[in-house]
């Protein structure tokens, strides 16, 4: 009688427990994160600087941080695998680990942390020149080679050395696509082995038709899916619990990029694809129509612009912050049509304090995020 009492009590402790785990072993995705992005190494890095930026941060109502780690020019970090960044000054070099306070002083917030890495951005032609891609350039910037094997080995390294190493909740993945087209010697003869077709020739081709060489698109993705793979591979077994993020274009049809990030998100290399929309009218069509594509369709956050700046400016015109109103009518907004997929704003260095304000007695109200339904202007659809 006592070993069945004792079977029939272990029985009730499973079926009480399973559905638990069971309930904390879904996808992970962006629901309930509030994402700000900062690009400002040279600020941030600074101890009284970062005192202040997450203050503001806090205040506004955002509970995630994604400070660049890594801009294509060296490290914010003392690193086996690559120099630091070398616009810091020594003063920081020498007297501290600026990642390291910075990921110490957010989560005594209450902010999680994602760095955030631009892979194949490249600051320009002479930084690393043996990982470069030569020929290729946006702006003057340059970029890496993702076809080169030994490159994609060095930025895994310099990857893993933060998520080992560091108390981070997450990365965030950036400029994971190609920059243009490879055209050196070892390309040439890679593609040839790989397809017997000539590189050469396939490029010309491509540049007036890409879908004429199918076999040039599928080269790009495949390298760049190879870089996100070595990435997510090595991540997940150092530490499979953490948020992995890609920024970018899921309906991309530059196809020299390479980027196929919904064969990545859906394949579960990535948990979030943070879809770039950085104009004024959010189009929700892209947007839900990528969402009908995906195995997860709440692992597409929208990642929007507090900044206007392109081509929705005057001509000569520099960037400047959007409207407290815009920024918190758009939060509201996307909140309320998708809200199990989070928000991120690019980026910190236009937070303006009208912006903080509209936020937090907004959609960053703290009744607000825990109600269940928010009442905002329509999106339109563009």
């Amino acid at each position: 009688m006592r070993a069945i009492l004792l079977v029939c009590c272990i029985a009730i402790q499973v079926s009480v427990i399973a559905p638990a785990a069971e309930a904390n072993a879904g996808p992970l995705t962006f629901a309930n994160k509030r994402a700000i992005l900062d690009g400002d190494i040279g600020l941030w890095t600074s101890k009284e600087e970062l005192d202040l930026r997450l203050q503001r941060i806090k205040d506004a109502g955002f509970n995630v941080y994604m400070p660049a780690v890594w801009y294509g020019r060296g490290t914010t970090w003392p690193s086996r695998f690559a120099p630091w960044d070398f616009t810091l000054t020594q003063k920081v070099i020498q007297t501290f680990d600026p990642l390291r306070y910075a990921i110490s002083k957010a989560h005594q917030l209450g902010l999680e942390v994602h760095p955030w890495f631009t892979l194949v951005f490249r600051w320009n032609q002479t930084f690393m020149p043996e990982y470069g891609l030569e020929g290729v350039t946006e702006g003057p910037h340059a970029a890496f080679n993702v076809h080169n094997p030994l490159f994609r080995d060095f930025m895994t390294k310099v990857v893993l050395e933060v998520v080992t190493n560091y108390d981070v909740d997450g990365i965030n993945l950036d400029f994971g696509r190609a920059m243009g087209l490879c055209q050196s010697s070892a390309c040439q003869q890679e593609y040839r082995a790989l397809y017997h077709r000539d590189l050469t020739v396939d490029s010309l081709t491509f540049k007036l038709s890409p879908k004429r060489v199918p076999a040039l698109i599928e080269y790009q993705e495949n390298a760049v899916t190879a870089l996100i793979t070595s990435i997510s591979d090595s991540v997940r077994k150092s530490k499979p619990a953490i948020l992995i993020s890609a920024d970018g274009h899921p309906d991309m049809t530059h196809y020299e990029q390479g980027q196929n990030s919904l064969d990545w998100v859906n394949r579960g290399l990535v948990d979030v694809i943070l879809m770039m929309d950085y104009h004024p009218t959010i189009n929700i069509t892209a947007a839900d129509a990528v969402r009908n594509k995906m195995t997860n369709p709440n692992a597409l956050t929208l990642l929007i612009s507090n900044m206007a700046h392109g081509a929705d400016l005057p001509a000569n015109q520099k960037p400047f912050a959007r409207s407290g109103q815009w920024l918190s009518d758009t939060v509201a907004s996307v909140s309320a049509r998708w809200p199990e997929t989070g928000i991120a704003v690019y980026f910190y260095k236009y937070l303006s304090n009208e912006q903080m304000a509209w936020l937090k007695t907004g959609p960053f109200r703290t009744e607000l995020t825990r109600a269940t339904h928010i009442d905002p202007p329509v999106l339109r659809v563009k």
